[in-house]
This record gives structure tokens, sequence and C-alpha cells, in this order.
């Protein structure tokens, strides 16, 4: 699914100035995708300047997936600030955080 936003993202970018883009990604039976449709008077870009703007979009959404895992993980705020309130702020960051981030540590 990272393959399908990646591609998404980097051809709406590509063609983001022109008026009236409509983007349509499908499944090629090898399971990768590729774009299928521009949108009525769009110019696509090369197929060189789509991959690369793709590989960079996939790097980030990768990169960032640590960051996701980690929001879902983390109790409300209201749940936090009160464990806070109740155990204090190196208690919270040691029961809370600390686990948290060694369950989704941040890519190098």
């Amino acid at each position: 699914m990272d393959e399908l936003q990646a591609l998404t993202e980097a051809a709406t970018e590509l063609v983001s100035g022109q008026y009236g883009y409509a983007i349509k990604c499908q499944q090629k039976d090898d399971g990768s995708f590729e774009v299928v449709e521009w949108g009525d008077g769009i110019t696509p870009p090369s197929d060189s300047d789509l991959a690369a703007k793709k590989a960079e979009k996939l790097t980030a959404i990768t990169n960032n997936k640590y960051q996701i895992s980690r929001a879902d993980e983390y109790p409300d705020w209201g749940t936090q600030l009160d464990y806070i309130y109740h155990n204090g702020l190196d208690k919270w960051k040691t029961d809370i955080v600390d686990p948290v981030k060694a369950k989704y540590p941040k890519p190098s």
C-alpha cells in the first residue's frame, strides 16, 4: 500500500500545476502500480521523473512510519496528563514514553 501512496503523491505533485488533473492508478499483474489516467489535456511527466519522485516519496513514507505507529500506541492526552499529575513527569517518561519509543525506534 505504501507504493500506491508514493505513486499517487508523486504523480499529483508532478502535475499539480496543470488544471484538471485526475490521476487514476491501477495495480498490474506483478503487484506493482502504474498511473493509467492523468486527466484530459494533462501532459504526464517522464517515466524517469515519475520514478525518481516516487522513490523520494516512498523513502519519506517509510522513514515516517515510526511516527504514526508511536502516535497510535500512546494513550490519549487526557490519560497522559492524569498520569503525570498522579505519578510525576519522570515516571510518565519511564512508564509510557520510553516503552513506545523502544517498540518503534526512529530509523537511522
